[in-house]
């Protein structure tokens, strides 16, 4: 069941703004090649058994139940007995190529961040995904983290390992201490930049060719956008989606 603000919010949030391929050129024409074919390659070969259990031992165990109404927990405790089959779908799925639509079915709940919420402004998307279509996505993940300090810019300071977003506050209080410690503020000038989370609304059609311009394959482009555009979203109300 929907109202029509959750239409609304979910037509924003997942929908595309159709632009046109040249818009993205110029951007990608400033986007150097940064990935090696060494590296490459490595992302390349053929994912095994100990990447898939290492996922699933890595997920939170008891974080919200998407579509099957199971937690990471259930696999964690009785991975001798589903273990096998649960590597072997996650398996298909990432060397194979066969389809994640029936495993990336998404519920999203609206949880409100305020008292007596009344605005779609007022409550937080929280996606809650089957937990199979979750092991094979932190498999790709915890294979991909490791190549992203060869494409991510030094200067960015979260989703790699051993950066922090907190070395930004620090940073931050720094430029405006040496600022106001300034004899002469004359052109001195200081910007607070509140942007919406950035990577909700990237174009599929444009990840995938930064990606590809980065000097990632083919066959890993369609691995991660084979998990991206998989889903399908339903909206999670008083217990009825």
């Amino acid at each position: 069941m929907a109202d029509a603000s959750t239409v609304w919010v979910g037509r924003v949030l997942t929908s595309s703004t159709n632009p046109y391929g040249d818009q993205w050129q110029s951007v990608l024409a400033a986007v150097p090649t940064k990935l090696s074919k060494r590296r490459s390659d490595f992302l390349d070969s053929p994912f095994t058994a100990i990447e898939v259990k290492k996922a699933v031992f890595d997920m939170f165990p008891t974080k919200a139940s998407g579509i099957d109404g199971m937690p990471a927990l259930f696999y964690q405790i009785y991975w001798d007995t589903v273990g096998d089959t649960v590597t072997h779908a996650c398996l298909r799925c990432l060397n194979n190529g066969d389809p994640l639509d029936k495993v990336n079915q998404t519920l999203i709940a609206l949880i409100p961040k305020v008292l007596n919420a009344n605005r779609m402004v007022d409550f937080r998307p929280i996606s809650l995904c089957n937990v199979t279509y979750k092991i094979v996505a932190k498999t790709l993940a915890n294979r991909f983290r490791l190549v992203l300090n060869d494409v991510i810019s030094e200067y960015q300071s979260v989703f790699v390992p051993g950066r922090l977003i907190s070395d930004n506050v620090a940073i931050g209080f720094e430029c405006l201490h040496t600022i106001r410690t300034l004899k002469r503020k004359n052109g001195s000038l200081a910007l607070k930049l509140d942007m919406s989370k950035a990577y909700d609304h990237v174009e599929w059609g444009f990840l995938s060719q930064m990606m590809l311009k980065l000097g990632f394959s083919s066959h890993w482009v369609n691995r991660i956008m084979s998990s991206v555009t998989s889903v399908s979203f339903s909206f999670l109300l008083n217990s009825f989606t």
